[in-house]
This record gives C-alpha cells, structure tokens and sequence, in this order.
C-alpha cells in the first residue's frame, strides 16, 4: 500500500477498541476495508498492522460459534488466511467488537484459547 493511500486510511479510521495480548495492549481500529492493530514499543515508537475486514468477516463467519479454538487450528482450517499471526490478529479484532472471547490455554498449551460468538 502506498503513502498516500495508507494515510488516508488512518483519516478515515474509527476506534473500536483495545485488547491485551500477551506482550502488547492492541488499539483497534476500523475502516472501509480493513482493520488496524496498533502496539506501542516505546514512548514515542509503535507498529501497526492492517487486517482486511474481508479476513474478519470470513473467520467469523467459518468459525463462529465454535468454542476452544487456537490460531493454529483457524490455521489450518481456513484459506482466507495464511499465516498464524494474522490468525491471532482476526482474533484480536473479533474480541474487540465484543465477537469473541479468549482465555489462557491450560498447560502443556501456551498463548489463548477463543470462543467466537455466531455472526449477527
């Protein structure tokens, strides 16, 4: 995406919420055609990352529901999607419009387990 274009949609963008991973609070946000996830790394330092609303809607429209699931197994099960992080991401987004909730994965497991409520 370009300069131009990726300014304007930070212009247009709409704040849906906040979501605390496991190392980073995420600040969601929404536009037209995608999401963004902003992480601060520092007092003046951050990264952001965009997720099509596309992605969104097709996870939750698989998997809503479901209950118990991991980003590795969304993975596995869905092509809208291709790498874990970008799993983990939807995820995120799907919590903060109150879609989803996540819960620490019992051990041996690690990172979150996600109940997605069924698309309204």
């Amino acid at each position: 995406m370009k300069a131009k274009a990726l300014l304007g949609e930070f212009r247009e963008a709409e704040f849906i919420g906040q979501v605390a991973g496991l190392r980073s609070t995420y600040y969601i946000l929404r536009t037209d055609k995608h999401f963004i996830l902003i992480t601060q790394s520092g007092p003046l330092a951050g990264n952001f990352n965009l997720v099509t609303r596309r992605a969104v809607e097709s996870v939750q429209r698989r998997f809503g529901g479901k209950k118990g699931l991991t980003s590795a197994e969304i993975l596995k099960r869905s092509s809208a999607v291709k790498e874990r992080f970008d799993v983990l991401r939807i995820l995120y987004v799907l919590e903060a419009m109150k879609q989803a909730t996540k819960r620490i994965a019992k051990p041996p497991a690690r990172g979150f387990v996600f109940d997605l409520k069924k698309r309204r």
